[in-house]
This record gives structure tokens, C-alpha cells and sequence, in this order.
């Protein structure tokens, strides 16, 4: 078998965020884009993404320089106020549009699995001004980390 001819190509990084072992590994499918994200150990919710290759040509890109990019949840979502869920397709939206500015003919579809250790805010508790700030700080250093991990396993140039 010609290793060269197998379609699929894998890359994988990790490294400590926030104190918690997070892994990515990038799958290149015919078909389609996986990317996991974890740091649990566990495929977390699934989200499937699309930039709309129709939605403003060739191009595909609106008067703002982003992709027009569909998302849905196949496997946990959670409730639409929920601040992972809310996250959760930032973080979808973001890595789709990261790809198609990286190569703007890749036209397959992103499968993203998540599995962050993200901070739900306790609806009983008003936070001070300071804590909101931390965990905000907290929360983008997280998503940083995690597109320069995808960044790494680069499958789609």
C-alpha cells in the first residue's frame, strides 16, 4: 500500500492552558475537516460548519472581510444562553472563517469537537467588577491558546 495515496493526513499538538492538558488533533478527510479539542480526554459537543460558498461568489467573502459561516450543534448543545454554548460557536465560527482566510478554495465542511473547561457564570451570584474582568481574561486566553494549537495542524493549505 502506498502510505503517499491513504487520504487522510493527521496532526496533533497539545500543551498546558490554564493549567489543564489540552490536546488538538486535526483529521484531513476527503470529504471533510475534524478537529478535535479537549481537556478532558473526551469528543465533547460537536458542531458541524460550512462557509457559504454561493453567498457572495467566488469569493465568499462579506463587505466586512469575514466568511458567511453556517453552524449547527450535532451532539451537546446546550441551552442558546448558556455561555459555552455562546462560546462554543465563536469558536466555530472563527476556525471556519481562520481556514477559508488560510485557503480560500478549501470548500470542505469543519467537524469541530469541543471539550473546554469553560466557566459557566452561577445565575445566583453577582460577580464584581474585577472577577468579570479575570474570567473574561481567562476565557479569551483560553480561545487564543486553542487557534494557535489548530494553527499548528495546519491539514487545509
Amino acid at each position: 500500500m502506498d502510505i503517499a495515496s491513504f487520504p487522510l493526513i493527521n496532526k496533533q499538538a497539545a500543551r498546558v492552558v490554564q493549567d489543564r492538558h489540552t490536546e488538538v488533533l486535526v483529521t484531513a478527510f476527503i470529504d471533510k475537516i475534524l478537529i478535535l479539542v479537549t481537556q478532558y480526554g473526551k469528543i465533547g459537543s460537536v458542531i458541524h460548519t460550512t462557509v457559504d460558498q454561493r453567498a457572495f461568489g467566488v469569493n465568499s467573502m462579506s463587505s466586512d472581510g469575514l466568511a458567511s459561516v453556517t453552524s449547527s450543534f450535532l451532539l451537546g448543545a446546550g441551552s442558546s444562553s448558556s455561555k459555552k454554548t455562546q462560546l462554543y460557536q465563536v469558536y466555530a465560527s472563527h476556525i471556519s472563517q481562520m481556514i477559508h482566510h488560510q485557503n480560500p478554495a478549501e470548500t470542505r465542511p469543519v467537524i469541530l469537537s469541543l471539550a473546554l473547561s469553560i466557566q459557566e457564570p452561577d445565575p445566583e451570584k453577582s460577580l464584581a467588577e474585577a472577577e468579570e474582568l479575570e474570567q473574561r481574561r481567562k476565557d479569551r486566553d483560553l480561545f487564543e491558546n486553542v487557534i494557535e494549537l489548530v494553527n499548528e495542524c495546519t491539514v487545509w493549505a
